[in-house]
Parts: structure tokens; sequence; C-alpha cells
């Protein structure tokens, strides 16, 4: 009952953080504000997380582990070669960052400032290089150039589907365009391109 209650406490903590990191940035996030938000006493938040570092350091890691789970329990059935259980998974993942749009928002926003801790966010949100070329290899895609698998992997990848959660209904609403066309459009060129890079051969998907 007692770890129950420690789990429930340490979650409304980082809840709380990412509400306050996200509408105040790293910077401007007071403990004082997260553990109010949280109905928490400011002591037991340092009981929990030494520093408001090590909180927003949790977060990241969290995000990376539930992605990760989420990945994994479908990544087996799935055959590169086939169309439609890419799809399928790459609309699991998709719903996934977007129910964490607030996580999203808050290491967009620190990874680009020129202050911020970015080994911190990379190191906590991205796989190793091994890792992700070991990957690759056991669904069968060759991998001839690691720099360039990487760079396709983040700024082609990860980065557009990040940046469109984040900033995609204001962008529709400065050009005055229909929220769901501007979303559809985007997952039908956003899917095509991600498919093409994982199999290297045109999407097929009807």
């Amino acid at each position: 009952m007692e770890k129950n209650k420690s789990q429930d406490t340490k979650q409304k903590l980082l809840d709380s953080a990412i509400e306050v990191f996200s509408e105040k940035g790293f910077d401007g996030a007071r403990v004082d504000e997260i553990a109010a938000r949280a109905k928490v006493n400011k002591a037991m938040l340092y009981y929990y997380f030494s520093s408001k570092e090590k909180l927003f350091e949790e977060i990241i890691i969290q995000y990376k582990k539930d992605f990760k789970e989420i990945k994994d329990s479908f990544i087996d059935n799935v055959d590169i070669d086939d169309d439609c259980k890419i799809e399928s998974l790459f609309q699991l993942l998709y719903n996934f960052m977007v129910k964490k749009k607030d996580v999203l928002r808050v290491m967009m926003i620190e990874s680009i400032k020129a202050t911020s801790s970015t080994e911190t966010i990379f190191s906590s949100a991205l796989p190793s290089l091994e890792i992700k070329v070991s990957n690759l290899k056991n669904k069968g895609v060759a991998v001839e150039d690691p720099v360039t698998v990487m760079i396709n992997s983040f700024f082609y990848m990860m980065v557009p589907a990040a940046a469109f959660i984040v900033m995609g209904e204001k962008w529709g609403e400065f050009y005055g365009f229909n929220e769901e066309d501007v979303k559809k459009k985007f997952l039908e060129t956003y899917k095509r391109i991600r498919k093409e890079y994982v199999q290297n051969k045109p999407y097929e998907c009807k």
C-alpha cells in the first residue's frame, strides 16, 4: 500500500512538472509551483528528486521507457515487408506521441536552447548508435552508412513527427487550413517517406 502511494506521489510530481515545463520552459519553471499543482509538499518533491534537473531528466527517461515498451510489444510481430503491419506500428507510435505532446514540447524547447544540457536530452531520449544499427540489422535492413542512418532516423523521421504534433495545429490556424485535412495530408506524406526509408522501396498500403 505504501509503495503504491509512493508511486502515485512520484507520478503526480512528474505530471505536474510536465505541465509547468511545457508552459514556462525549464528555466521559468519553479519547484514551488510544480509541488503545488501536484498538491504535494515541496520537501516531498526533493525527497523523490534531488533537483529540478533530476526531475526533468526523469521525465525524459520515462518517455523513452514508455515508448520502448509500446514499440517492443508490437515489433516482434512486424514484417518490414508488410506495408500494413508497418502502418499499424506507425499509428501506434504516432498516437503515443500525440498523448505525450507536452513532453515533446518540453524536449524540443530545451534542445534548441544555446544554454541547455542537450547531452541529458539526447542520452536519455535517443538510442545509441550501436543499438540502432543492431535493431535495423535484426529486422533485415542493410546498414552500410551508419551516419546517414542516424541522420535519416532523427532529422527525417523523429523531428518532423514531433514538430508536427507540437506545432501543426497552430501552423494550420495561421494559414486558415482545416485541421483534419492538414493532419491527413501530413500523415500520408510522412508514412510514405518513413516506409520508403525502412524498406528502401515505395510505400504500398491501400
